[in-house]
């Protein structure tokens, strides 16, 4: 019996897989040995972020680090272990408080590549560090405001004004200590010779109360990333000013007896180059001699586009008319009239005489009567109530161009119903 089983062949077969196995198992062990070495460059990531961002908290510090791993595993594991597709996850969902945190690493903490099986043995002797280190502050957003400074020069000629920004604020976002440190943003635009209005999208930087860059600007967020700066850069000119003179009362403009003198004689306006182009000058108004009795001083407003801009400052000037070296005269007239009466309505005219005074050199002036002065009332325009009431006339002197009359005259009327 004894001898039929050795001479078996199962009985060979079986002993021929068992050696095999021990055979696979020894050379296996060979081949593809144990061996501990570092994983290094392990990225940590944190999982419950929306947790802390609803209470108002940020990782302020330690949100970006790495640590090593040492482990023992074979060189079959080894070669489907990296560093890319291993993690350290920090769970932070229950962090309530800001301030620094300290969570052990753990084998829980730990992701392998998907690669590696269950089947895989990993011995993690230890980590560098021992335990993941971060800050934790309170997250805040706020808007400060946009600045500008000018580096350069502008061309002769010409005038920058104040610069102007669209938005004119920027948000900043992030650790509240860093947030509440920031006073403005700051755009420099640096030009030289500026002869023109700038306007670009331009980066800013954060700046403090003492004007300092932040240090730690990198650590906010802001939005937008630019802002839209204008520059506006004018032309500058100088203008005359003058006024209008409307010959009355026997002188006229460049007639030897009347001077005009206003203050200031010029401006300096600044524009577009077209707007100013064409502008040479700036009227006053006018001033009518008939209405000067001797010297008269008046204040006068510029009168300016809104599209320039008085840089010399003054709203008004002062215009100083004199007349001289003309005599007066007064009559008595009374060839008073009216014209345009309204129909339905009869007019009486109230007043019988008029004082009028009248002026020209001394020898035109003698030779003036009463005779040749008519006044007139045109009723045209007259509103249609009756009753008493004084209404303005025109007085002409007729037979004389050298003599004219002075003043404006009113007379009274009545007007009944016919």
């Amino acid at each position: 019996m004894g001898k039929k089983i050795l001479n078996s062949r199962w009985l060979y077969a079986a002993l021929s897989v068992l050696l095999a196995f021990v055979l696979w198992l020894y050379v296996g062990r060979e081949a593809n040995p144990e061996v501990t070495n570092t994983l290094g460059h392990v990225q940590v990531v944190y999982s419950g972020l929306e947790s802390l961002e609803e209470r108002g908290l940020m990782i302020s510090e330690g949100a970006e680090q790495t640590v090593s791993l040492r482990i023992r595993a074979t060189r079959d594991v080894w070669r489907r272990l990296n560093s890319g597709d291993t993690t350290v996850t920090i769970d932070v969902s229950g962090i309530t408080e800001p301030g620094a945190q300290s969570v052990s690493i753990t084998t829980r903490n730990i992701s392998f590549p998907r690669s590696i099986t269950a089947l895989d043995s990993i011995d993690v002797q230890y980590t560098s560090p021992s335990a993941v280190e971060f800050t934790v502050s309170r997250w805040a957003s706020r808007e400060v405001p946009v600045q500008g400074s000018f580096l350069g020069s502008v061309a002769d000629g010409y005038q920058r004004e104040e610069f102007s920004f669209a938005p004119e604020t920027v948000t900043v976002s992030g650790q509240e200590e860093l947030v509440d440190q920031v006073d403005h943003a700051l755009v420099t635009v640096s030009q030289e010779n500026l002869s023109a209005t700038f306007s670009e999208n331009c980066t800013y930087t954060l700046v403090d109360a003492e004007g300092e860059p932040l240090a730690e600007a990198a650590q906010l967020e802001t939005a937008p990333e630019t802002v839209l700066t204008t520059l506006r850069v004018v032309q500058l000119k100088e203008v005359e000013l003058t006024v209008d003179i409307i010959p009355g009362g026997g002188a006229a403009e460049g007639d030897g007896h009347v001077t005009v003198d206003i203050s200031p004689a010029t401006i300096t306006v600044s524009g577009e180059a077209a707007d100013l182009a064409e502008l040479d000058s700036i009227s006053l108004g006018e001033i009518d001699l008939s209405q000067v009795f001797g010297t008269e001083t008046r204040r006068m407003t510029i009168p300016l586009d809104a599209s320039l801009t008085n840089v010399s400052g003054p709203a008004e000037a002062t215009v100083t008319v004199q007349v001289e070296g003309l005599s007066t005269k007064t009559l008595e007239v009374t060839n008073i009239n009216t014209s345009n009466e309204p129909d339905g309505y009869h007019v009486d005219v109230v007043t019988q005489s008029l004082t009028v005074m009248v002026r020209g050199t001394q020898e035109a002036v003698d030779a003036v009567v009463a005779s040749q002065i008519r006044v007139v009332a045109d009723l045209s325009d007259l509103d249609l109530s009756t009753g008493t009431r004084t209404v303005p006339v025109r007085v002409y002197l007729d037979g004389s161009s050298e003599v004219g009359v002075m003043g404006e005259y009113n007379i009274s009327i009545s007007i009944s119903r016919s």
